[in-house]
């Protein structure tokens, strides 16, 4: 019964320091926060497509030797069509009612060459490694 008083004893001891020192608040440990856990899934890949390259064009069609006969375009002399003098009755049936064509030099500053804007007939001579424009008219080579 001995232990049993010392037990009594000491359990009334800290009872009494506890109540006249109270302990103050931790402020160093707040409660802890639920943890958020973001899990991303990553999404399947998407499937690969090949799809062709589109044909390159430049308003007329491609020709394997020059042309010596052509209508709306612009046109590398000695490679699309032929160096030579051309020809053109005058503005197309469907058309504005005018006839452009136009030399130009490949580089410089200035690239025209020579032109004419016509509501009739048109000749011109186109020399090899310059361009040649046309518009709203025909030309025949001749």
């Amino acid at each position: 019964m001995a232990g049993l008083t010392v037990a009594l004893t000491l359990g009334a001891g800290v009872g009494v320091v506890a109540a006249t020192h109270p302990r103050s608040p931790d402020t160093t440990t707040a409660p802890a926060a639920p943890a958020t856990v973001t899990v991303t899934a990553e999404a399947a890949p998407a499937p690969t497509v090949t799809v062709p390259a589109p044909p390159v064009t430049s308003g007329h069609t491609a020709a394997t030797t020059p042309a010596d006969r052509f209508a709306d375009g612009t046109y590398l002399v000695g490679t699309d069509i032929e160096a030579g003098s051309y020809h053109s009755p005058g503005p197309a049936p469907d058309g504005n009612g005018h006839c452009y064509w136009a030399r130009l030099r490949a580089t410089g500053a200035s690239k025209i060459v020579a032109d004419q804007l016509t509501s009739g007939a048109a000749r011109f001579a186109a020399r090899r490694g310059e361009y040649v424009q046309v518009a709203g008219c025909e030309f025949t080579r001749g």
